[in-house]
């Protein structure tokens, strides 16, 4: 599951409740993930901003850590102990750059979607047309699934791993619906130009993604899958589909 992260920094004024300063604490970065206003799924992690580069080293080196003990076990074995373990370090270096293992797991999603969303994102603005940015899209997804499995199986880890809402919805359920619309929207706007014919854009856009974040399992069942060949049949199948 892939989505386009918008990163803001509040100021008081803003948000007089969301940016606090400290000498011990650097300020804090608010995360919109998917969705807007009430509705908005917001992360709020620490930013870098005022730190030194032997602390940024050392909360990258964390950070690296999880994502591997996440990868390799699921959240259950992305603890704070593990992942002290992990960098030859105390459990309380970690505390000193987290606020526990919630922020930790927060700063993993963050960290992911910031890296996929730049890759993607590049990708498929640098072209122009419909089909072409289509084309663009969907192999920018696969090129990134394959690269970077570590991330995304640590990713899918605190997604799927972490409890439901208090009214049973899901954790970043709206990740599945942005990015549908996000691709219906594309979808929409080929067929406004004419080089996509008359079809149902969000039914189009359910399948496709469907098809694109399968292949996280599959690479995990799989690891020798030809991501070059899954890639071209895929675009085969939906550019016979959707093309004018």
């Amino acid at each position: 599951m892939t989505a386009w992260p918008r990163v803001e920094e509040l100021g008081e004024s803003a948000c007089p409740l969301s940016h606090r300063l400290s000498k011990q604490r650097p300020l804090e970065v608010h995360i919109q993930l998917f969705g807007a206003g009430r509705a908005a799924n917001i992360l709020t992690v620490r930013s870098d901003i005022g730190l030194s580069f032997v602390e940024l080293a050392r909360r990258q080196q964390i950070l690296q850590a999880a994502i591997e003990l996440l990868a390799e076990g699921g959240c259950a074995a992305a603890t704070l102990s593990l992942i002290a373990v992990r960098i030859g370090a105390s459990k309380g270096v970690i505390s000193y750059h987290f606020d526990g293992k919630d922020e930790l797991l927060a700063q993993v999603v963050a960290h992911v979607l910031a890296d996929a969303g730049g890759f993607m994102s590049s990708r498929v603005t640098a072209v122009t047309g419909e089909r072409v940015k289509l084309r663009a899209y969907v192999t920018a997804n696969l090129e990134y699934l394959s690269a970077h499995r570590t991330e995304v199986r640590a990713l899918n880890a605190v997604l799927t791993g972490l409890p439901p809402a208090a009214d049973g919805t899901p954790v970043y359920a709206a990740a599945g619906r942005d990015a549908v619309e996000a691709l219906a929207a594309l979808l929409e706007a080929g067929q406004r130009c004419g080089e996509f014919r008359p079809f149902n854009a969000r039914v189009a856009a359910r399948s496709l993604r469907a098809s694109i974040d399968a292949v996280t399992e599959l690479l995990r069942a799989e690891p020798t899958l030809d991501i070059d060949d899954y890639a071209d049949e895929l675009l085969s199948l939906f550019e016979a589909a959707v093309h004018a």
